[in-house]
């Protein structure tokens, strides 16, 4: 071969280095932006499963609360049975029964459980009037309680975690 032909030789498979070397630098390329593509896809599905062990936990947390309250709004008639079981002993003047006293122990100890776990009495003596929490049946003159205070609760109202499950029936002191 002679020198024109080495020469031309050289040139192409110059050439083709640089083409291959193209092609490398190209599929590198390609190769990084796929990792980050992958990196970004994986990246979502952490995400992804993120927001829904979040969003099963709220779930959760709204269904136990949903059904604690429904099972305290079925025991507050069984309250309301006991109390009227004690007004009308003693109205009856059935006071000194063991059995009226044995009602007595039992209502105190179903209140005090309720207490624990976060149910509030609503509609105390002398507690201001609240519509929210109250249910206004009359008003009556009364020289020992503020106006718009309650002078008598009929029927005690109750809340659980700031979430009125009984308003109170209440007697108020006029203005």
């Amino acid at each position: 071969m002679d020198n024109k032909e080495t020469k031309i030789n050289k040139e192409n498979t110059i050439d083709m280095i640089s083409l291959q070397n193209k092609k490398i630098d190209d599929l590198k390329l390609e190769l990084i932006q796929n990792q980050k593509k992958i990196n970004d896809i994986e990246l979502r599905k952490l995400a992804n499963i993120e927001n829904i062990k979040k969003n099963t936990k709220e779930k959760i947390k709204k269904i136990k609360q949903t059904e604690v309250e429904r099972f305290l709004k079925t025991i507050i008639p069984v309250i309301d049975s006991l109390e009227d079981i004690l007004t009308l002993s003693n109205t009856l003047h059935l006071k000194d029964k063991p059995l009226i006293e044995g009602i007595k122990l039992t209502l105190q100890s179903l209140l005090n459980i309720l207490y624990k776990s976060g149910v509030q009495n609503e509609g105390q003596k002398n507690e201001l009037f609240d519509p929210k929490i109250h249910t206004l049946i009359s008003t009556e003159s009364s020289d020992n309680t503020l106006p718009n205070h309650i002078i008598t609760t009929k029927k005690q109202g109750f809340t659980f975690n700031k979430i009125l499950l009984r308003k109170a029936m209440v007697i108020v002191a006029k203005n």
